[in-house]
């Protein structure tokens, strides 16, 4: 007797097939959790750097000054985090960038002034790239803002000798002038009768004068040129602290204003501590506290393609009872430091 024959789909009825494991998106895989969480990390590590005033050494004390791009970068990379359903990551990187954001937006809002009621003074700020910035250009600023004092920085003896025939002594006719070799070089031109200040001058790498300027009522000021060290190197940084340590401080009875290259921005913790011993930055007081001063010409990273974003490196400060009705950051021309002008009121 024949068996019957089973139709093989009969068969495989009662055989199921087993599931197949469903794979993980790549955003989800434990390296991407990993490369999110390292950025999240970097974010908070530079965050606590800045709040605490932390930047010690070269590194922290350069990358420190451009935290206004790192809140931006840092919110960028919490929408990324966020769109890949990273949310704790996200969360956390939110957060030190708001925290950032907090340190770095007043200084786009205009603060309310003393009630100044002395002389109101112009000042400006140019930096002449080893001499090589666009001299007649200057001469036109200085026409065309008519300053009472003049704090002009990286000052060679060829420079002064131009500005003198372009007659910029003619406009500004006291003068503290020490030209020198590429960037040590620094001068204070004023429209009144300077007296030269020059135990209080700092002895850093570069040339710092200070004065005292009467006015035409018969009350002064004084003034200090300023150009610190900058902070590029591990041996620059000791000579940047030394000369923000030596600063002049506010005084009860003759109003100090410093003016120039500060090579530090409101970032830097140098700076701050030396604004809250009795001084205001005209910038931040004006609203323009993110009006950038500073970029290079050349250089950079890879082969000069990519270059640092432009920072405020160049201040008027002023004794924090005189008004600030203005500041502006001009044009350049030649140099990689654009030329500033406040014009303030002292106090009464």
């Amino acid at each position: 007797m024949t068996e019957p024959q089973v139709d093989d789909a009969t068969m495989q009825l009662g055989t199921v097939p087993e599931p197949q494991a469903k794979r993980k998106p790549w955003y989800r895989s434990r390296v991407f959790r990993v490369f999110s969480w390292a950025a999240s990390a970097g974010v908070v590590i530079y965050t606590v750097v800045r709040l605490f005033g932390l930047e010690t050494g070269w590194i922290l004390g350069t990358t420190i000054a451009f935290v206004p791009y790192a809140a931006a970068l840092a919110l960028v990379g919490a929408g990324v985090q966020a769109a890949f359903r990273h949310w704790a990551a996200a969360i956390v990187s939110a957060a030190a960038a708001l925290a950032m954001v907090a340190v770095v937006s007043p200084r786009l809002f205009a603060d309310d002034q003393p009630a100044a009621s002395g002389p109101e003074l112009t000042v400006m700020s140019v930096n002449l790239y080893v001499g090589v910035a666009n001299l007649e250009y200057v001469m036109e600023l200085v026409e065309e803002h008519e300053p009472d004092v003049l704090s002009v920085q990286e000052f060679t003896p060829g420079a002064m000798d131009t500005l003198a025939e372009l007659g910029l002594e003619d406009l500004l006719p006291h003068v503290i002038a020490e030209p020198g070799d590429q960037a040590i070089g620094t001068a204070l031109y004023s429209a009144h009768p300077l007296e030269r200040l020059e135990e209080i001058e700092p002895g850093g790498i570069f040339y710092q004068p200070a004065a005292e300027i009467t006015l035409e009522d018969g009350s002064k000021a004084r003034f200090m040129a300023i150009h610190t060290a900058a902070p590029a190197s591990a041996e620059r940084v000791p000579q940047w602290e030394a000369d923000f340590a030596v600063l002049p401080r506010p005084e009860e009875d003759v109003p100090w204003i410093l003016a120039g290259d500060f090579n530090a921005t409101l970032d830097h913790d140098l700076l701050r501590d030396l604004i809250s011993t009795g001084y205001t930055d005209a910038a931040d007081a004006t609203g323009s506290g993110l009006d950038m001063t500073w970029r290079p010409i050349e250089g950079g990273y890879l082969n000069g393609i990519v270059r640092p974003p432009a920072v405020a490196l160049d201040h008027v400060l002023v004794d924090e009872r005189a008004a600030v009705h203005s500041f502006e950051v001009l044009d350049k021309d030649g140099s990689d430091h654009a030329p500033v002008v406040a014009h303030i009121q002292l106090p009464g």
